[in-house]
């Protein structure tokens, strides 16, 4: 197994973290990695997804995934694959730290191919950092947008 983590903090509650992270529909315009989600954020559901992994010239690689947990604000985990082969677990844990939110964002992989592969998948943890920093600036931007009255 090879397990791949990172660590953030945005200066932001949870919910509104959560509120970024599970909108599939709007992640081309702010997620460097996961370049496309289609599908229902609900756990059981299989989402369509394209990843652009760092150093391939652009490349982008799509499969399916399986979200296996869906607990808002908290957590976000979804699994693709082959298992046996080269499967993954990648997972967003959020939890409430003073004003803001503790970001823990990782995968973790199986499967022969990850013994070849190790090398290369820890090349991800840049890209996996890059997400988060993305997150927490769109978040950020959300966060400083006026909010618009209702009216009655």
């Amino acid at each position: 197994m090879f397990r791949l983590r990172t660590e953030a903090f945005i200066d932001a509650p949870p919910d509104a973290v959560w509120a970024v992270l599970g909108d599939f529909a709007r992640y081309p315009t702010w997620n460097p990695l996961m370049v496309e989600a289609r599908g229902r954020v609900e756990r059981g559901a299989h989402v369509k997804m394209k990843v652009r992994p760092p150093g391939r010239l652009g490349r982008v690689y799509g499969f399916t995934a399986t979200m296996s947990r869906v607990e808002p604000p908290r957590a976000l985990e979804w699994t693709g694959g082959i298992p046996g082969l080269m499967h993954g677990r990648h997972y967003f844990l959020l939890s409430q730290e003073g004003t803001g939110t503790r970001l823990v964002h990782g995968e973790d992989f199986s499967g022969v191919v990850t013994w070849v592969a190790g090398r290369q998948l820890k090349t991800l943890q840049s890209s996996y950092e890059a997400l988060n920093r993305a997150l927490a600036e769109r978040v950020m931007a959300e966060q400083a947008k006026p909010s618009v009255p209702a009216f009655h």
